[in-house]
């Protein structure tokens, strides 16, 4: 759903924020320093900022205000300082929202849910070629005529678009629709799925599901 940048020296909590995130359908570039932080953050477009303010290195603070000098993309620090004065400093350096650690996992999930809904969850429907989803009605429209999908299809369907632009692989797929309860399926079920949602799009030519040999699978172009 979003490409999430994470600044966080601790590899353990980095690495814990990263699953969770991804459960939820996002992409994270873990980073744990500042200076590779100011060579990696430039080399794709991100939805949302996660930094930790106190690094080895650096300061989250001074990397929020060197973001905010091409971008507004929104930030959250991720901080044990959190006394008045410290969040003043933060908001004056750009960030959007603070989290206090020690944080529950949940609550970091909620907030970036929130802000997210705020910057890019505006548009509910998406469009390419002749295929239309509106996600707040869950429809799927080919060429303006309805495609009734199951439940898992279109699940499936609207995870492919949400990361359009990204490869998801099969075991993406398999931990965010299926083995959310730690239930054992196999990576049939994703082939098999994956040519069922095909059919009825009626893409013989891979147009809106491409297949990474080796990989998984892409949406689009």
């Amino acid at each position: 759903m979003a490409n999430i940048f994470l600044l966080e020296d601790d590899q353990l909590l980095s690495k814990g924020i990263s699953i969770a995130l991804e459960k939820d359908g996002h992409a994270v570039t873990e980073v744990y320093g500042y200076i590779d932080a100011l060579q990696r953050y430039q080399s794709q477009k991100y939805d949302l900022f996660l930094l930790d303010v106190n690094l080895p290195d650096g300061s989250g603070m001074e990397f929020c205000k060197k973001i905010r000098e091409t971008a507004d993309t929104p930030a959250l620090f991720l901080t044990a300082n959190d006394t008045e004065q410290d969040m003043l400093e933060g908001f004056g350096a750009g960030c959007d929202d603070y989290i206090p650690k020690p944080f529950s996992i949940e609550v970091l999930r909620k907030k970036v849910q929130a802000v997210l809904k705020r910057t890019i969850g505006g548009n509910t429907r998406i469009r390419y070629k002749n295929l239309e989803v509106d996600i707040d009605k869950c429809l799927v429209l080919l060429s303006g005529e309805e495609v009734h999908l199951t439940s898992t299809e279109y699940r499936l369907l609207r995870c492919l678009i949400e990361n359009r632009g990204r490869i998801v692989t099969k075991a993406m797929l398999l931990e965010q629709l299926w083995d959310i309860d730690g239930n054992f399926i196999d990576e049939n079920t994703v082939r098999v799925n994956i040519k069922r949602l095909r059919q009825k799009l009626n893409d013989i030519n891979q147009e809106y599901i491409v297949t990474v040999f080796g990989m998984g699978y892409t949406f689009g172009d």
